[in-house]
């Protein structure tokens, strides 16, 4: 069965218009504002759920601007010492924890309260990571008047009313994708962010992997000659609980997003063109559910201009582990990435050669340093 990416039960494509886009800051994966220009190239990654941001992600072209003067960056104090940064943190589930890990080891960026329904788990959190406040309601986070900026780490389903909270409480966010569930709460809460002036940002933390960043480099200096094909696969190492799943809004927005953002940041461009089909063959309670999320595996084609075309492959489960990969060919050579070990060993042996450990088991250790960039980056 197709995932159509539209709201017509029968269409499968739809071309998108290209449009300007506004940049407020001059990092290497710079921040990108969506007005409301942008909604046609929203909508068709929407439902697809790669849910480009307010002053989101990394824009796709290369270009860089003067941040404006409502971007959050530390400020130096008397002595010349800078001001550090304080941050609260809504949800205190797996990757609640790992944003907690990576604002900690990030300089200059301090956790001053955390936020969790279970509120035994905040406290376990705060205690873990030294953070001084704790509590059950993600509004106290929200208008603490110490903190600066929001992470939200809760369910999808919650994100966009609480960013538009932020938005009206003055607080900068960064957000866990998606922006929402779909494309009218999308669109609310990235024109409740640019009329408060607050920073919107959304994580997609492989922009901030050095293995992609070698291979957009190798794009951006024609080592391999003009692109002629993208391909992405991600792959996990087990499929999540059903409860996950439901209400998530689907493989191509808690999984595939992550392929289909990094197509368009190795490209530099928006795409034109999106196919996408899915289908259910590891774990098969989901099929009851709706859409997209009774779907454990997918594949997406994405044209660009210029001719350009990316292929994309996710699947719930990998038997040999955690799976993630891109490949450039170009027309003077092709670059691609491998996966990560945690170290280089090799074994030999009369029935097997090769790495003598798995990969990393999955994205909490796989991009660890790559959350505490993008935490820099947002910062």
């Amino acid at each position: 069965p197709c995932f159509f990416i539209s709201h017509y039960t029968n269409v499968h494509r739809r071309k998108v218009r290209r449009h300007r886009r506004k940049i407020i800051t001059t990092k290497e994966a710079s921040l990108l504002i969506i007005t409301r220009n942008m909604a046609r190239f929203v909508f068709i990654v929407t439902s697809l759920l790669l849910s480009t941001p307010a002053t989101a992600f990394a824009p796709s072209n290369l270009q860089h601007a003067q941040a404006k003067s409502t971007s959050l960056r530390m400020t130096a104090g008397e002595s010349g010492a800078r001001d550090p940064v304080k941050v609260g943190v809504i949800g205190c589930g797996r990757i609640g924890i790992v944003h907690l890990g990576a604002i900690n080891k990030a300089p200059g960026v301090v956790p001053v309260i955390v936020s969790n329904p279970t509120v035994s788990k905040a406290e376990d959190a705060a205690k873990k990571y030294g953070v001084a406040k704790f509590t059950s309601d993600a509004m106290e986070v929200i208008t603490d008047p110490e903190v600066d900026a929001v992470w939200i780490c809760s369910p999808s389903q919650f994100h966009a009313d609480q960013i538009k909270a932020c938005a009206a409480n003055g607080k900068h966010v960064f957000c866990e994708k998606p922006i929402a569930t779909d494309l009218a709460e999308t669109v609310e809460a990235i024109n409740a962010c640019n009329e408060a002036g607050v920073k919107l940002m959304i994580g997609l933390q492989r922009r901030f992997d050095p293995n992609f960043l070698r291979v957009r480099r190798a794009i951006e200096e024609k080592e391999v000659g003009d692109t002629i094909i993208v391909k992405t696969c991600s792959r996990d190492p087990a499929p999540p609980p059903y409860e996950y799943v439901k209400g998530g809004g689907g493989i191509f927005n808690d999984m595939a997003v992550h392929d289909l953002d990094m197509t368009r940041f190795l490209v530099g461009d928006d795409p034109i063109e999106i196919l996408a089909v899915g289908s259910c063959h590891i774990d098969k309670s989901i099929e009851d559910l709706p859409g997209s999320e009774a779907f454990d595996t997918a594949s997406c084609i994405v044209r660009y201009p210029n001719g350009v075309n990316a292929m994309v492959d996710v699947c719930r489960q990998s038997s040999y582990g955690y799976d993630q990969r891109a490949e450039v060919l170009g027309t003077k050579g092709m670059i691609a990435t491998d996966n990560v070990y945690p170290n280089t060993a090799k074994i030999y042996k009369n029935d097997y050669t090769g790495n003598a450990d798995m990969p990393f088991d999955f994205f909490l250790s796989r991009y660890f340093e790559a959350y505490v960039t993008e935490t820099e980056a947002f910062c």
